[in-house]
């Protein structure tokens, strides 16, 4: 590859695929690379695979002959013909700068024209006429590998197979050459494989919210008071184009999504993080080490089913996030409503209890962690300072009401046993029931009149399910300015193009804390008409709420220890 090609005879062949042809800044391209025996079904002989990027490279603008060394970012952010702005050098560029600024002055008017409202953005795009930074440009050193191919000029910028792109890339097309090698000799075993994409683009700016103030408290030091984030934040293993064809490729991928979730993730700051639909592998190697850099600890729990895929078995599941200067974990609980169910099932007539099974026996789960606070690296008075934050993710079949109510009253039936530890309560997560629905009826009432004849009942199970709790649980979000009149929740937290609706949610017992700030939720007409999208990487929108833990009675004599397991 290179300059240097083999002239050996070959004997294997290469698929490459790239799973988007738009590469964007600082998002991993990982091409898929399968190695096979023309007209044989044995595997290939032992091989490496050598693979070379290479980027498109303009002329100068000005001296046509020559190659661009420079290129001017201005141009770049406001979307100018990208040939216009290389130059060959410092000087050409120096020389070239009055005409720029007519270009940037002349784009900018252009497009402050078509934003009304928006000041931030016509500040920015006004002020493109400034000098860019010499570190921002894309100088390119003497060094540099420079080929020719079908005519145009490219130069190499990687050789390894995974690429991540730069802003020197921005607007220009990448070059992977790849083959197969002999592992011993060096020799070529396949032809050379080339694959071009499209220009690199940077990703769209980023749309910010903020902490909306319920109610102004006078602060003390000693005070409990922090925010916790509830986000289903899309498994990569149901993110599938066919059913997200309006998002663009490039934004479905998880290389993309992952930076976004994250950025977005760090940017709120909570205390304690509740993530549902996180994949398993992607819990391991890209979550816990990125928020254990931000100071975050981690407890996680899969579904008890998963997917094969890439040598392996995949699943989703629930992550729990804190702050590892301000918590502690002492007791954690593993919900799997699976097993939960089987009690039930063996309960009914023989005749039902297939369908039963079938029916009722899901791998949703949910992760209950206890929590301390810490004061100076140690731990304070445990009575007021410890909280139960339970992460949940229920069935989502709409057909499946049953379903939703029984792991619903089972997490909760558990949460009370917690609770009489004199223990605040939180009930996170993606709880796929809409306001007023039997779910989210029985968490914020207390409870369901089984008598009442239900067509959701089909198998008579709510018979042998306790509806009814002593928790008086309230919805954080039934305060937000944003609430429905008719339901008290928010309009919406999942929007795709065929929901759009509220199944997300933030309980908290209302005995032990108040309730001090929301974060805001964004206006659909500030973002694509469905999510994902490029600036939201989930189908869902994060909830997130400031607490204050209000100041424990003297401990009562009923209180009980931590039970060892509350769902036996």
């Amino acid at each position: 590859m290179g300059p240097q090609e083999s002239s050996e005879t070959t004997e294997l062949e290469l698929w490459v695929s790239l799973l988007s042809e738009t590469p964007v800044v600082d998002c991993e391209i990982n091409p898929h690379i399968r190695v096979w025996s023309p007209g044989s079904h044995i595997d290939p002989p032992p091989h490496s695979l050598a693979c070379n990027w290479y980027r498109e490279q303009f002329t100068c603008s000005v001296h046509h002959g020559k190659l661009s060394t420079f290129q001017c970012m201005s141009c770049v952010e406001l979307d100018l013909p990208p040939k216009e702005s290389y130059h060959c050098s410092a000087s050409c560029f120096l020389d070239s700068w009055k005409i720029h600024t007519v270009r940037h002055h002349d784009a900018a008017e252009a497009v402050c024209r078509n934003l009304t409202g928006n000041k931030q953005s016509v500040r920015k795009l006004r002020s493109s006429g400034s000098w860019p930074a010499f570190g921002d440009a894309s100088l390119l050193h003497q060094s540099a590998t420079v080929v020719v191919r079908e005519g145009k000029e490219w130069i190499k910028v990687g050789s390894s197979k995974a690429y991540v792109p730069t802003m020197d890339d921005v607007g220009l097309r990448l070059r992977l050459e790849s083959a197969a090698v002999d592992c011993s000799q060096g020799i070529h075993l396949s032809p050379v494989n080339i694959t071009v994409t499209d220009p690199v683009i940077t990703p769209p700016s980023t749309s910010h919210r903020h902490m909306v103030q319920i109610r102004h408290m006078q602060k003390s030091s000693d005070d409990v008071v922090f925010t916790v984030l509830s986000y289903n934040v899309l498994s990569d293993m149901y993110a599938i184009r066919g059913i997200y064809d309006y998002c663009p490729a490039w934004a479905l991928l998880w290389e993309y999504r992952r930076q976004n979730l994250l950025r977005e993730i760090i940017e709120y700051g909570a205390d304690i993080l509740c993530l549902q639909e996180v994949q398993s592998d992607h819990f391991e190697n890209f979550f816990e080490p990125q928020l254990a850099k931000c100071g975050y600890s981690a407890v996680y729990k899969r579904k008890t089913q998963g997917v094969y895929t890439a040598n392996k078995y995949v699943s989703d599941g629930c992550a729990t996030f804190y702050r590892r200067d301000l918590f502690q974990a002492i007791k954690k609980y593993e919900i799997e409503f699976e097993k939960t169910a089987l009690s039930v099932v063996e309960a009914l007539k023989p005749e039902l209890r297939n369908s039963a099974r079938f029916r009722l026996v899901k791998s949703n789960i949910a992760l209950v962690v206890v929590l301390e606070k810490m004061q100076n690296g140690s731990t304070t008075d445990a009575i007021q300072t410890r909280i139960c934050v339970a992460n949940t993710h229920i069935h989502a079949n709409p057909k499946h009401p049953d379903v939703k109510l029984f792991q619903v009253a089972n997490l909760v039936n558990g949460l009370e046993k917690i609770a009489r530890s004199q223990i605040p309560l939180l009930l996170c997560g993606d709880i796929n029931s809409l306001p007023q629905s039997d779910p989210h009826t029985f968490i914020v009432s207390g409870r369901i009149n089984r008598n009442h004849e239900r067509v959701d009942d089909s198998l008579g199970i709510y018979q042998y399910l306790k509806l009814y709790h002593s928790l008086c649980l309230l919805s954080a979000y039934a305060s937000s300015s944003q609430a429905d009149l008719g339901t008290k929740e928010p309009v919406f937290t999942h929007v795709t193009r065929d929901f759009r609706g509220t199944i997300d949610y933030i309980f908290y017992t209302a005995k032990d804390m108040i309730l001090e700030g929301l974060l805001e939720f964004p206006y659909l007409e500030n973002t694509d008409p469905s999510l994902p999208s490029p600036v939201w990487s989930s189908d869902h929108i994060a909830l997130m709420a400031r607490f204050r833990l209000k100041r424990p009675s003297l401990r009562r004599p009923d209180a009980l220890p931590l039970p060892l397991n509350p769902w036996q």
